[in-house]
């Protein structure tokens, strides 16, 4: 009788198969490779190798910020356009192609097929169901999402997302991602978009309709959020924020019944807004005019640069109060 191995039980995982080289792709390569572990890059299409050389060599200054794994190196990632061959030995696959519905799946269902049924793969789909991700797989047990957020090796944050088909193998990727250096949040259902994805959704329909009221430009939003709340969440979630609007904590209930008041008085875009294309066109031409003008390079710049300097402040804040 053939031994059934628990998805995530082999031995440490050295090697992972990134699927797809693009933005997400190229990301996860880089965050892999930082952790000291041998990537698989696969994509069907060949001009996808210059672009993650180049992807590389862009992320390689940031990396070296947040701190290389002695034996890390770019050399330690190989591109393929055989995908039988990118999942060769393969210990974990991180699967990160087209969010096309349909191709997906069959692309899952490929995989699937090509790797040992212990092999987690975790896809990097932004708001499908996992559920829905292994319908045409022979083992949807070790299935599941690995939600990542943009750029994969800057920004830790992994939402896993499986549901009870995959509890065993979501134990086994959260493990894997926090020894990569990810801050793992995993869900206790499924729902589409995930959290920071819905998150930021709410956010930007609230920016739509500041926009739509005639309230402010988006240059002067973005700076009342990434001046003002944003500085705090990157810090604690908005929740741990609050609980610090109180005096003290024998206040904190008296302190949430004055938001529900505020909330009640029109602290929120009404119930019956829904942004609609047209607004949508708007916010998209003002961005670009505005925000966008001078190009994608200096914002992309700022961000890489920030982050970095962000997470090295909060980890060395975390350190100093242990030792406090």
């Amino acid at each position: 009788m053939t031994e059934q191995k628990t998805p995530g039980a082999a031995n440490r995982i050295a090697r992972v198969t990134c699927i797809g080289g693009g933005l997400i792709g190229a990301g996860w390569a880089a965050h892999f490779m930082r952790a000291g572990l041998d990537v698989a890059v696969y994509s069907p299409a060949a001009e996808r190798e210059i672009f993650l050389k180049e992807y590389l060599a862009k992320a390689m200054p940031r990396l070296a910020d947040l701190g290389m794994a002695p034996d890390a190196s770019p050399s330690r990632i190989h591109f393929t356009t055989d995908m039988k061959e990118a999942l060769k030995d393969a210990d974990f696959v991180q699967e990160s192609a087209t969010e096309k519905f349909d191709a997906k799946i069959k692309l899952i269902g490929e995989i699937d097929a090509l790797t040992a049924p212990n092999v987690v793969i975790a896809s990097s789909s932004s708001g499908f169901l996992a559920a829905d991700l292994r319908s045409r797989a022979r083992h949807p047990e070790r299935i599941l999402v690995g939600h990542p957020f943009n750029p994969p090796y800057l920004v830790p944050l992994v939402e896993i997302s499986g549901g009870d088909v995959a509890s065993q193998a979501a134990a086994a990727a959260s493990l894997f991602y926090r020894s990569t250096g990810c801050e793992v949040v995993s869900l206790d259902r499924e729902i589409a978009g995930y959290i920071g994805a819905r998150i930021q959704y709410a956010v930007l329909r609230e920016i739509l309709y500041l926009m739509s009221q005639g309230v402010a430009d988006l240059q002067a939003i973005d700076t009342a959020i990434a001046s003002g709340p944003a500085i705090r969440w990157a810090v604690m979630g908005p929740s741990s924020v609050l609980f610090l609007g109180a005096r003290d904590s024998t206040l904190y209930g008296g302190f949430i019944e004055g938001l529900t008041d505020e909330m009640e008085r029109g602290y929120l875009a009404p119930p019956d807004f829904q942004p609609d294309r047209q607004l949508m066109r708007a916010y998209a031409e003002q961005v670009a005019k505005g925000i966008g003008a001078n190009g994608q390079a200096g914002l992309m710049e700022l961000r890489n640069a920030g982050v970095v300097a962000i997470r090295g402040a909060l980890q060395r804040a975390k350190e100093s109060l242990k030792g406090a």
